[in-house]
């Protein structure tokens, strides 16, 4: 008896995941206004009524499909790792975990993109625009935890944060709009200087190392007098 409503638990699970990657599909391609249940069940191959039965409005599959992009966004965030034997780069390799996230889950992206920036001129769009902010800019803890260990005070982070978090969601624009072309200014690389330059800030040794490097680089003057 337990297998059995296991099962059934597990094949509820998995037609919800249906559900809601028709969903992302369809928000990404029509948008939020034009997407109808009706649309959504096309997408999905069940019938209105079937939808119904996970979902009782598109308000709450919306939500649902924003807790589940913002789980897996934290998860791929907190278990990225920094190269063997560079615990400095941690702050590092979660920048770019989040980023590439988006950048590997292009319907994450549109649909993250589509409501931050909404239709301008619609109370319910701008709700759902601070409450996808609000959301997106908390799977960024880890890079701020990261940020308080390399010595940010508390008062630093929330600016350093949204300064993150803007310089982020700018690169995938360009992304999105194919403005970058080369690859030195892929949203990758761009992003990763924005990040090496943030954690020089706060960890001075990295600084002083850049600075090093830079200084062995420059050829020495040659005295024309002596």
């Amino acid at each position: 008896m337990e297998a059995k409503i296991r099962r059934q638990l597990a094949m509820a699970d998995a037609r919800r995941g249906l559900v809601l990657d028709a969903a992302r599909v369809a928000f990404s391609r029509l948008g939020l206004e034009r997407t109808s249940m009706r649309e959504i069940a096309k997408q999905a191959g069940y019938t209105v009524g079937a939808l119904y039965a996970y979902f009782s409005s598109k308000q709450e599959l919306l939500s649902a499909l924003l807790e589940e992009m913002t789980g897996r966004l934290q998860a791929a965030v907190l278990t990225a790792r920094p190269p063997k034997g560079q615990p400095d780069q941690l702050l590092l390799a979660r920048g770019q975990a989040w980023l590439t996230f988006f950048i590997s889950q292009p319907h994450d992206m549109e649909l993250m993109l589509y409501l931050l920036a909404g239709t301008g001129n619609q109370r319910a769009q701008a709700d759902i625009g601070r409450r996808v902010h609000s959301q997106i800019r908390q799977t960024l803890v880890p890079i701020g935890d990261t940020l308080l260990a390399l010595g940010a005070t508390p008062g630093q982070l929330d600016g350093e944060l949204e300064a993150l978090l803007a310089q982020g969601v700018g690169l995938l624009m360009a992304q999105d709009t194919n403005k970058l072309q080369a690859p030195e200014q892929s949203p990758e690389a761009l992003f990763s200087r924005y990040l090496q330059d943030l954690r020089n800030r706060y960890q001075p040794e990295a600084q002083a190392s850049v600075k090093g490097a830079a200084d062995k680089a420059v050829a020495p003057q040659v005295d024309l007098f002596r």
